[in-house]
C-alpha cells in the first residue's frame, strides 16, 4: 500500500464515527469487512485513531470505495455532505467561516490543516460565484466525487440556497489540476425573520439617567452589529459580536450593580437575576454557533431574544432603577470604559 500521501487522523476518525452512529456496529462491521478485502490494514475502532497523527491517505480512499459498495451511491453523497457538518472535521474551519467569501478565502488554510499533501486555492470570480482549484489533491477519482459533495455540505452549513457545484477539471481525466466552480443564491430565510435589522435609539429607551443611557447606547450599537451578522449568516462575525456583547455586558452590569449596592437598591436581587439570565443565554448561544454554525432558526432566536431582552430590560427593569436614583436625588458617575472595550466600540 502506497503511503506517500498522508492526512490527519481526524479525517478518518470522523468517517468511522459517522458509520457507527448511522448504521450501528453491524453496519460498521460490514464496512470494515469490505475494507479488509480491499487491503485495508489500519485501525478498526475510532478509539485507536490519534486525531493529529499522520495516516496513509489510502485509508480514506479505501473507506470511500468500500462505503459506496456497502451503502450505495445515495448514501455516499449524503455521507460526504454530512462530513462538512461534523464538528470534529470542519469545526476548526467554520470558526473562520460564515460567509461564502470567507469560506472560499480560507479553503487553502483548511486543506493544509488536515491533508499533508497538495494545495487548494479558492477565488471569488463574481458576487456569488467562486472557483476552487486543487493541485495534487486527489489520489483517486472517488475522492473528487467526495470533494464535490463535501463542498455542497460546507455551504449548507451557512444556509445558502440555489447552490451548484460543478467539477469542471480533473487530473484523472487529463487536466493538470482539479477545479470546481461554485455558484449560489441568497441566504435561506425560511422563518421570514420579522425583526428589524437595526434598533434606533429614541426617547422610549431613555431612562433619565445620563450614564445609564450612555452605556445603553453602546449596547444597542453592539446588538445592531449582531443583527447584521446573523441576517447575512456570517458565522464568524456573529460569534465575535456575541462574545464582545458578553464582554461588554459584564462591564456594564457590574457598573450598574456597584451603584445598586452602594445606594441600597431594594430590587437588587431581582435585577441581578436578569443579568445572570443574559450571561447564560450568551454562553449557550456561543456554544450553539460554535457547534452548528448559523442557520435561520438560530438567527431568529438570537434576534428575538436579544431584541426582546434588551428593550424590555431597558424600558422596565433599568428604568425602575433609574426612577429610584432620581427619587432620591442620586446619580451614577460617568464610568470609564476599559481601553480594550472602548477601542472595539470605536471600530
Amino acid at each position: 500500500m502506497m503511503q506517500q500521501k498522508q492526512c490527519r487522523g481526524g479525517i478518518f476518525f470522523s468517517r468511522i464515527s459517522y458509520v457507527k452512529e448511522k448504521y450501528g456496529m453491524n453496519g460498521l462491521q460490514k464496512l470494515l469487512s469490505e475494507m479488509k478485502k480491499m487491503g485495508y490494514n489500519g485501525p478498526l475502532d475510532e478509539k485507536e485513531i490519534k486525531i493529529m497523527k499522520a495516516y496513509p491517505m489510502d485509508y480514506n480512499i479505501i473507506f470511500l470505495k468500500a462505503y459506496k459498495n456497502v451503502f450505495g451511491e445515495k448514501s455516499f453523497k449524503n455521507m460526504s455532505r454530512e462530513a462538512a457538518k461534523r464538528k470534529g472535521i470542519v469545526g476548526t474551519f467554520l470558526k473562520w467561516a460564515g460567509s461564502p467569501e470567507m469560506i472560499i478565502g480560507r479553503a487553502g488554510d483548511y486543506w493544509s490543516k488536515f491533508y499533508l499533501f497538495g494545495k487548494l486555492e479558492g477565488e471569488m470570480v463574481g458576487e456569488k460565484k467562486a472557483v476552487v482549484k486543487g493541485y495534487d489533491v486527489s489520489p483517486d477519482p472517488i475522492f473528487c466525487e467526495h470533494l464535490t459533495e463535501y463542498y455542497k455540505g460546507v455551504f449548507e452549513n451557512i444556509n445558502i440556497k440555489d447552490l451548484n457545484v460543478e467539477h469542471v477539471k480533473c487530473i484523472h481525466e487529463g487536466d493538470d489540476h482539479c477545479e470546481w466552480v461554485l455558484t449560489w443564491g441568497d441566504m435561506k430565510n425560511d422563518r421570514n425573520l420579522k425583526y428589524t435589522k437595526t434598533i434606533k435609539w429614541d426617547v422610549s429607551l431613555e431612562s433619565g439617567v445620563d450614564e445609564i443611557d450612555r452605556q445603553h447606547m453602546y449596547f444597542v450599537d453592539i446588538l445592531n452589529e449582531i443583527n447584521r451578522s446573523v441576517l447575512k449568516n456570517y458565522r464568524y462575525s456573529a460569534l465575535r459580536a456575541i462574545k464582545f456583547m458578553d464582554h461588554y455586558a459584564h462591564w456594564h452590569f457590574s457598573s450598574e450593580e456597584k451603584y445598586m449596592k452602594k445606594y441600597g437598591y431594594p430590587d437588587y436581587e431581582t435585577h441581578v437575576k436578569e443579568h445572570e439570565k443574559f450571561y447564560k443565554y450568551t454562553k449557550d448561544m456561543m456554544r450553539k454557533i460554535e457547534d452548528y454554525g448559523i442557520n435561520s432558526d438560530i438567527a431568529y432566536s438570537i434576534q428575538k431574544y436579544l431584541i426582546d431582552w434588551l428593550i424590555n430590560h431597558i424600558k422596565y427593569t433599568d428604568r425602575k432603577f433609574a426612577e429610584f436614583l432620581r427619587s432620591k436625588n442620586l446619580r451614577m458617575e460617568e464610568e470609564e470604559i476599559p481601553r480594550e472595550i472602548a477601542e472595539k466600540l470605536e471600530n
